[in-house]
C-alpha cells in the first residue's frame, strides 16, 4: 500500500499534462488520518462497525504503516493525526476523481470461503446503502 500512494501518478507534469507524476516525483506532503469508519455497515438506522479491526490491533498496524512510509519516503513530509482522536481536517480537493486503493486485508486468505462470501456479501449491501444515501 506504501508503495501505491507514493507511486500512483495523479499529478499534472510541468507542461500541465494531467496523470503524470506522484507524490515522490512532486515531493509532496502526505497526510494519513486512520478511519475505523470507513468500516460500517446499516444495521436498522444503526451504523456498525463491527468489521473495523479492533482499536489495540488497528493501532499498531497503523503505526506500522507510518513507520513503513517514513522509511520508504521523507520522514519530515509525512503527516498524521492522533490514533483514535476527534479531528478536524481541513483539506480542499482538486478536481473530480476519487480514487480508492485497496491491498488484501489481513488474514483474509485465511477466511473459509463462507466468511468471505459473507464479508463480500455485506461490503455489496453498504456499497448499495451508500448509493441510496447519496443525493446525486
Amino acid at each position: 500500500m506504501v508503495q501505491k500512494i507514493l507511486s500512483l501518478h495523479v499529478f499534472e507534469d510541468e507542461s500541465g499534462k494531467h496523470w503524470s507524476k506522484s507524490v515522490v516525483d512532486k515531493q509532496y506532503k502526505v497526510l494519513c488520518v486512520s478511519q475505523f469508519t470507513i468500516q460500517w455497515i446499516l444495521k436498522g438506522n444503526t451504523p456498525d462497525f463491527y468489521l473495523a479491526m479492533p482499536t489495540e490491533q488497528a493501532e499498531g498496524f497503523y503505526n506500522r504503516f507510518l513507520k513503513q512510509l517514513r522509511k520508504t519516503y521523507r520522514p519530515e513530509l509525512i503527516k498524521d493525526g492522533k490514533f483514535g482522536a476527534y479531528m478536524q481536517a481541513h483539506i480542499q480537493n482538486d478536481g473530480p476523481v476519487t480514487i480508492e486503493l485497496e491491498s488484501s486485508a489481513p488474514g483474509a486468505a485465511t477466511l473459509d470461503p463462507k466468511q468471505l462470501s459473507k464479508l463480500e456479501k455485506q461490503q455489496q449491501k453498504k456499497e448499495r446503502e451508500d448509493q441510496i444515501q447519496r443525493p446525486f
